[in-house]
């Protein structure tokens, strides 16, 4: 990044998507010392005018500087250098426009040992029938959406036709076979329902 190019950005001057192609062309470490000082604008708008302690300027500079060719002039050090203030610039209307844009289509990198959200356990559940003169078997319930040719069977040497469903245990499942066209009850359901069309659904506990 030029001088110019982040006192520009400093200023609000470059519209949003100039903005975004400015900060992807940038290294990490480099994009992320931008956007901390694009955010204090937002404070400097509201109240008084923040200043970065000696600490942090300290530390992002080494970060900075570590990540960067050596052919590249570090940014925080020219954010820092006696003849400029960028800090007197980021009061400008247009940059706080410019942060919420920037920090949601670059948001901080989550800490490396954050917890994460355990995925829900899936179990396949066997469905099965004894239909040996059956040409097409399907089955029906509300774990698909009561579509019977999104689940076919297949039909085994023993005329029995089996599936595997994957569902989520902890919850109670209703469905139906079809075969050959004509929705059939199972007969090996323990439980039962009425399907509110003078039928029974089988009902399956996990």
């Amino acid at each position: 990044m030029t001088e110019r190019e982040l006192q520009d950005l400093l200023d609000g001057r470059p519209g949003p998507l100039a903005a975004e192609r400015l900060l992807s062309s940038l290294p990490p470490e480099e994009r992320q010392a931008a956007l901390r000082l694009v955010a204090l604008s937002r404070l400097a708008g509201a109240g008084p005018r923040p200043t970065p302690s000696d600490d942090f300027v300290r530390r992002t500079l080494v970060r900075v500087r570590a990540s960067r060719p050596p052919r590249r002039r570090p940014l925080l050090a020219w954010l820092t250098a006696p003849r400029l203030s960028p800090l007197g610039a980021l009061a400008g209307a247009g940059a706080a426009a410019f942060l919420a844009l920037a920090v949601a289509r670059f948001p901080a990198p989550p800490p490396p040992d954050a917890a994460r959200a355990p995925e829900a356990r899936v179990v396949r559940a066997r469905l099965a029938l004894a239909a040996p003169d059956a040409r097409v078997v399907r089955v029906a319930g509300d774990f698909n959406g009561w579509k019977p040719e999104v689940t076919p069977l297949r039909r085994g040497a023993d005329g029995v036709w089996t599936v595997e469903v994957p569902l989520r245990p902890g919850r109670r499942y209703e469905y139906m076979f079809v075969v050959d066209g004509s929705w059939t009850t199972d007969p090996g359901a323990r439980a039962l329902a009425d399907d509110g069309f003078g039928g029974k659904n089988a009902i399956l506990d996990l």
